[in-house]
């Protein structure tokens, strides 16, 4: 859920408007295609791993 203090601060009315966020991104569709299973893995900044794809 999204806290209602964003919704307020982009001008939305928190009385009206909840917010669900979902991460779908390039990371995660990479995670499932090549069977990775620690999304950690592409932030440690190890070469060895990431010159792999």
């Amino acid at each position: 859920m999204v806290h209602p203090e964003i919704l307020a601060n982009m001008g939305y009315d928190t009385d009206r408007y909840t917010g669900f966020a979902a991460g779908i991104g390039a990371e995660r569709i990479c995670l499932l295609r090549h069977g990775i299973e620690d999304i950690r893995s592409f932030y440690a900044n190890d070469l060895r791993f990431l010159e792999q794809f």
